[in-house]
C-alpha cells in the first residue's frame, strides 16, 4: 500500500474516530462544538470530540430580542465551549446550550482539548500508518489498550512527565510492542520540555534621603550579577524569575543536581552583593 493511500486512510479514520472511550458525553458536561447551520428552531452543531451532531434549541428564547442575541453570540463554522443539557444514551441525541463561562475556565478547557488532540493524533496516526488495512474497531481496540487506559482529563498531568519520568508514562498508557519507539519519539517531539523556574524575592529598604535612587542603583548592580531584572512586586518587595531549560539528554537525577547547584549559585551571588548594597545605604532580606 502506498504512502498516499496510508494518508488517505488516516484522513478517513480521523474523521470518524471519537477522542474518548465513552461514546457520548454526560449531561452537564462542557464540550467543544462547531456551529454548523442555523435552523428556524435552533442551531445544528457538531461535537468533534465525540464525532456526534448536537442541537442548540431556541426554546429558551422567550422574545425576538433574546433570539437575536443568541444569533449574535455564535457564528457559523466557529468553535465554542457549550454545555450538554440532555443526552439520549440510546438514540444518541444531544442537546447543548451556551452558558456563561469564565474566560480563564474556557481557556483551560480549550488548552486541554488541544493538548489531548495532539496526543490522540500521535497514537492513531502511528497505528494507522503501520496498519493501513485496519478497521475502525481495530483502531478502537488499540486506543482501548493504550490512550484510553487513563482519564482524558489527566492527559496533561500525565504526559508532561514524559521528559522526566518516561517509565511512568509508558506504564500508564501501555506503550509497548513494535509501535512503542515511534509513539514515544513522536510524543517527545510535540510535548514541551519542562523548564526550571527560580523565583527570588527581596524586601529592600533604605533610610537614605535619596532612598529611591540608592535602591535603583543597587538593583541595577544586582541585575548585572544575576543576569535577570528585579521588578517591583509590591514595594518594598522586588522579585525576579529565572527560567532555565530542562536538559533533555540528562536523566532526571542529574537535572535535579543541576537545579540545586544553580539555586545555590544564585543565593551566593545575592549574599555577596548584600555587602555592596549596604555600603550604598540599602539593605534587603530574602523573602
Amino acid at each position: 500500500m502506498t504512502s498516499v493511500s496510508k494518508e488517505e486512510r488516516y484522513r478517513v479514520l480521523l474523521k470518524s474516530t471519537r477522542f474518548y472511550k465513552k461514546q457520548l458525553p454526560d449531561e452537564e458536561e462542557y464540550v467543544q462544538v462547531i456551529v454548523k447551520e442555523f435552523q428556524d428552531v435552533g442551531i445544528d452543531c457538531y461535537i468533534n470530540e465525540y464525532k456526534k451532531r448536537a442541537f442548540m434549541s431556541y426554546k429558551d428564547a422567550s422574545s425576538s430580542k433574546k433570539l437575536r442575541n443568541i444569533k449574535k453570540e455564535v457564528t457559523k463554522n466557529h468553535t465554542y465551549i457549550l454545555i450538554t443539557t440532555s443526552v439520549d444514551q440510546v438514540k444518541g441525541f444531544i442537546d447543548v446550550e451556551k452558558r456563561s463561562i469564565d474566560k480563564s475556565e474556557q481557556s483551560t478547557y480549550n488548552t486541554l482539548i488541544t493538548f489531548y488532540q495532539r496526543v490522540f493524533t500521535v497514537f492513531i496516526k502511528t497505528f494507522i500508518f503501520n496498519n493501513p488495512d485496519c478497521s475502525q474497531e481495530e483502531l478502537y481496540t488499540f486506543l482501548d489498550n493504550t490512550l484510553w487506559r487513563e482519564d482524558p482529563k489527566l492527559i496533561q498531568t500525565n504526559m508532561l512527565n514524559i521528559h522526566t519520568d518516561l517509565p511512568s508514562v509508558i506504564d500508564k498508557y501501555n506503550i509497548t510492542g513494535v509501535l512503542a519507539e515511534e509513539i514515544i519519539n513522536n510524543l517527545l517531539e510535540i510535548i514541551p520540555r519542562p523548564k526550571y523556574k527560580y523565583t527570588i524575592k527581596l524586601q529592600v529598604n533604605s533610610l537614605s534621603l535619596r532612598a529611591s535612587e540608592d535602591i535603583k542603583e543597587a538593583l541595577i548592580h544586582l541585575n548585572g550579577l544575576i543576569g535577570v531584572e528585579f521588578k517591583v512586586d509590591s514595594a518594598p518587595h522586588y522579585i525576579c524569575n529565572i527560567i532555565k531549560d530542562y536538559h533533555k539528554d540528562d536523566p532526571p537525577d542529574k537535572n535535579i543536581i543541576r537545579y540545586t547547584a544553580n539555586m545555590k549559585k544564585y543565593m551566593e551571588i545575592i549574599y555577596k552583593a548584600q555587602l555592596f548594597m549596604k555600603l550604598t545605604g540599602v539593605d534587603y532580606v530574602l523573602q
